[in-house]
């Protein structure tokens, strides 16, 4: 069956882009017809997905705002989507158990097996691992900002440079029409649950399971802040001070003050936001077996 692979070029800092000639050639060993298409932009990538032909295969290769602007596509079109790791955190790649070697990944691709996931929509965007608020959206911004090549790292150095400039903030979270106040550091809506190059935010958060897991820390202690997030690499944070955890298909963040939603570690906008949960949208190739938890 013919092959699509879509390479974002400035993936990890080109990363992505220095890999696609040889994952070409390990797609050219089991599959009669590949594509490659270094795209322009996740709009354009997106573009490409949603024409993409039934039933074909889009291959991903790039990090984890390009995949899920893959993705974005490929559940309109219905093709079946491949990721592979070609960013810098490649959370979501690692959360599917997918290898993060891509030349590796497609070696094993004729054993793995159909899966149906679910997609996590924030303002409408589509996102596959975790839209955030707060906090470590700050670090985000100054992780993206940065032109050292610091690979995961980069998600380190901005977290430093974010409480440098962090004040409280009084979020409004509403789960499935029960609202609430959280005044403190961040939410997160995990869908994978996986973010910042590893931590596991949100560990309960299974990716086929129709939910998403809301987990927000209060009014805390930086001595806190930093021991939650050490924590969150191993999923062991939820029993922290001011840590709380809710589940449901639809939850609305806004804050009193002015701060910008982000997924995948890609810029969605300001707040208020709404994220919602598409169960089983989304037609992926994956090892086989469960995919390991968040």
């Amino acid at each position: 069956m013919p092959v699509l692979l879509l390479v974002n070029p400035t993936a990890g800092r080109g990363r992505a882009d220095r890999r696609a000639p040889a994952v070409e050639r390990a797609l050219l060993r089991s599959c009669a017809e590949v594509s490659v298409v270094r795209t322009a932009s996740p709009a354009e990538a997106t573009a490409y997905a949603r024409n993409a032909p039934s039933g074909s295969v889009v291959v991903a290769l790039g990090g984890d705002g390009f995949l899920g602007a893959v993705a974005a596509g490929t559940r309109v079109s219905g093709a079946l989507l491949v990721p592979l790791a070609g960013g810098r955190g490649n959370d979501t790649v690692r959360r599917l158990g997918v290898p993060l070697d891509p030349v590796r990944a497609v070696r094993a691709m004729p054993t793995w097996e159909v899966r149906t996931v679910d997609v996590g929509l924030v303002g409408g965007r589509p996102f596959l691992g975790v839209a955030h608020v707060g906090f470590d959206a700050v670090a985000n911004e100054y992780g993206n900002a940065t032109r050292w090549n610091l690979g995961p790292l980069v998600y380190l150095y901005g977290g430093i440079r974010a409480f440098r400039a962090w004040r409280e903030v009084t979020f409004t979270v509403t789960v499935d029409g029960q609202e609430r106040r959280v005044t403190g550091w961040f939410v997160a809506v995990g869908n994978g649950g996986r973010y910042g190059g590893g931590l596991r935010i949100c560990p309960g958060a299974e990716i086929d399971d129709g939910l998403l897991d809301v987990v927000a820390l209060g009014r805390s202690s930086i001595a806190n802040v930093v021991i939650t997030f050490l924590l969150s690499y191993g999923g062991r944070h939820l029993d922290r001070p001011g840590i709380t955890v809710e589940r449901g298909t639809s939850v609305e963040i806004a804050a009193d003050r002015p701060l910008n939603a982000y997924a995948d570690g890609e810029l969605v906008g300001p707040l208020p936001v709404t994220v919602v949960v598409e169960p089983s949208s989304l037609r992926m190739l994956l090892p086989p077996g469960e995919p390991p938890r968040a």
